[in-house]
């Protein structure tokens, strides 16, 4: 990305870098960052949580893999959700970040997960799109998925 932008979370937990071509909207307080230019393309939604102290039960009940105490469980109970194996997931460190991802295909779309944990923020950042994703878009994702920072 030779040109990019720098969002930072509105709680200042995590950053990323996305194209200067991208448009980044709030839906529902979550940032999502699609290419306004082409309108076959997909949208990068990101979701974030500070997990200190007792469990909420609002978020669980809105995001049943947050009960997940490790970002393994996590990630397994979000994909068996989607009805798909954590097979494929991969999980590293980046950082101190605790990090894992997985792309799959489910009911005609493309889908590629991140989720990253360090102390106690929690970030999600999902990818979607119809069919396939375009080789530019898929390279401008995972260009903005290796940039996400806990700050």
């Amino acid at each position: 990305m030779a040109s990019t932008q720098t969002f930072v979370s509105p709680e200042n937990w995590y950053s990323l870098q996305y194209p200067r071509t991208w448009e980044m909207e709030v839906i529902e307080g979550i940032p999502s960052f699609f290419d306004g230019i082409n309108p076959y393309g997909g949208a990068l939604q990101v979701f974030a949580v500070n997990q200190v102290g007792a469990p909420n039960a609002d978020l669980i009940k809105q995001s049943p893999f947050m009960v997940g105490k490790t970002l393994n469980e996590k990630l397994r109970i979000f994909l068996s959700k989607q009805g798909i194996s954590d097979e494929g997931a991969q999980f590293f460190e980046r950082d101190k970040t605790l990090m894992g991802a997985c792309e799959y295909r489910s009911g005609g779309h493309f889908y590629l997960i991140l989720m990253a944990e360090r102390g106690s923020i929690f970030v999600l950042a999902l990818y979607n799109c119809k069919g396939e994703p375009e080789a530019e878009e898929a390279a401008n994702v995972g260009r903005i998925l290796q940039s996400v920072t806990i700050l």
